[in-house]
């Protein structure tokens, strides 16, 4: 364990990079929406982080500043995890979870995966539970324990799958199983990866995958399925649910914003599983996050959301669709508008884009980071940070934060111009998504869970 932060604030490196204003690629429709509603605390940070990305899957980790860059000795704690996995940590009431999982060494062809739960303040190890089964053939990005949690008051719940079952846990957060649930194979060839959400009482889980395709929404009190969405068959989507909360007092209601090649992006209503919107519009396979990028005046109205599809050689696309405020009344699905497209020199694979006021930076999997107008698409710059990325970055004090696959994390301004503010080395595998809550920022790497205080206030 590393303890004793010492928090600074040297820069290790400054890069001014001129503005480039690129259009290749790029369509773009007039509009005239403000910026979408952030929904972390802005005077400090987030309670909790429930979820990949934290509250509403947007990566808003508020107003509280951190270091650009520190040392190895800055850390408030470091702990090593029972094997490894991509599992982003989420956060709950002063408790970090995550997962891992470590192969037999004598029988290569089992493992044991582990879910961990630690304390925020210390990274003291307060309980763990272990799920013992096959090693199937997965991806080199991907592993045996990529699927992040996700937490309420109620607990956690953790999804762990073979091409024979996918099986939901459910645990509370002094470690007792609640219920587990066997929703059925899981077909593909990267193996599971997939992350659920949490819709007031239900649990959502994108089974969208080579072989018969659904989603399911579970009881979070008893596992039991609510509803069922069968979904056509095409590549497996291993992009999370996108959860809306409708405001209090507004006639717009809450949505569900699924993301995948066969259906592309896909609005429905979380109570029934009824497909309110769709548009077909992601040509390949989809990995990341929708998000929303901007809404209409008065936060009543369409939002502006993108999605993003790509593959492993670079031909990516990002997708922007006007997307209604409410479903037809006749029950017809409504087809939305595409506000605008970009294309591979823009568009990211896995990272989710990121969304912060009018800015949307798209974090791409090769190092190159382009930030364009959210409402609109059109680029304001792009400049290239170096390394390949998985993980998707998050917005913390007036800053952008993500880290590298070899475990560099890269801090840029936020602004209007490219900048550098700072780099860390952790030498370290790292393919999950940062999370903040309390005043901490959490990383995971493949094999340890870091900790990092927020500079003095």
């Amino acid at each position: 364990m590393i303890t004793a932060m010492t928090p600074h604030t040297i820069r290790l490196r400054l890069i001014p990079v001129a503005v480039a204003w690129l259009a290749a690629g790029l369509l773009l429709v007039s509009s005239t929406y403000p910026r979408a509603d952030a929904p972390a605390n802005a005077p400090g940070t987030p309670r909790d982080w429930p979820g990949l990305r934290g509250e509403a899957a947007a990566g808003q980790g508020g107003a509280r500043r951190f270091p650009s860059s520190w040392a190895a000795g800055d850390w408030a704690w470091a702990v090593d995890l029972p094997g490894t996995g991509h599992a982003s940590p989420v956060v709950w009431q002063g408790q970090v979870y995550t997962a891992s999982a470590l192969v037999d060494p004598v029988d290569a062809t089992q493992c044991v995966r582990t879910l961990s739960c630690h304390g925020a303040a210390t990274g003291k190890l307060l309980w763990h539970k272990k799920f013992p089964g096959p090693v199937e053939a997965f991806n080199a990005q991907n592993s045996l324990a990529s699927s992040t949690p996700v937490a309420d008051a109620a607990g956690v719940i953790w999804l762990w799958g073979t091409r024979d079952n996918l099986r939901a846990e459910a645990f509370s957060h002094s470690g007792e199983q609640r219920w587990r649930a066997d929703l059925g194979p899981f077909n593909t060839e990267h193996g599971f990866a997939g992350s659920p959400a949490l819709w007031r009482d239900l649990l959502v889980v994108p089974m969208e995958q080579d072989g018969p395709s659904r989603i399911v929404a579970l009881d979070t009190a008893t596992g039991k399925t609510r509803w069922t969405l069968e979904r056509e068959k095409a590549r497996t989507a291993y992009s999370p649910p996108l959860v809306l909360e409708g405001k209090e007092g507004s006639p717009r209601p809450p949505q569900i914003v699924l993301g995948s090649m066969a259906h592309g992006l896909t609005g429905i209503d979380p109570a029934t599983g009824r497909v309110l919107w769709e548009r077909k519009c992601l040509p390949k396979r989809s990995v990341s996050c929708p998000v929303v990028v901007a809404e209409a005046p008065g936060g009543e109205g369409e939002r502006v959301i993108v999605g993003t599809c790509g593959d492993g050689g670079g031909d990516n696309t990002l997708v922007a669709v006007r997307a209604p405020a409410v479903g037809n009344a006749g029950g017809e699905t409504i087809e939305p508008e595409v506000a605008y497209q970009l294309d591979r020199s823009a568009a990211p694979y896995v990272p989710s884009p990121l969304a912060v006021g009018e800015k949307l930076y798209l974090w791409g999997d090769r190092g190159v980071v382009t930030c364009v107008n959210a409402a609109t698409g059109e680029v304001a710059y792009r400049g290239r940070v170096g390394g390949t990325f998985s993980g998707s970055p998050v917005a913390i004090g007036g800053a952008i934060l993500n880290v590298s696959a070899d475990g560099e994390v890269i801090v840029i301004a936020d602004g209007r111009e490219f900048e550098i503010l700072g780099r860390t080395a952790l030498g370290e595998e790292v393919r999950s998504s940062p999370a903040v809550a309390d005043g901490r920022l959490f990383i995971r790497s493949a094999g340890r869970l870091f900790c990092l205080s927020a500079l003095p206030e």
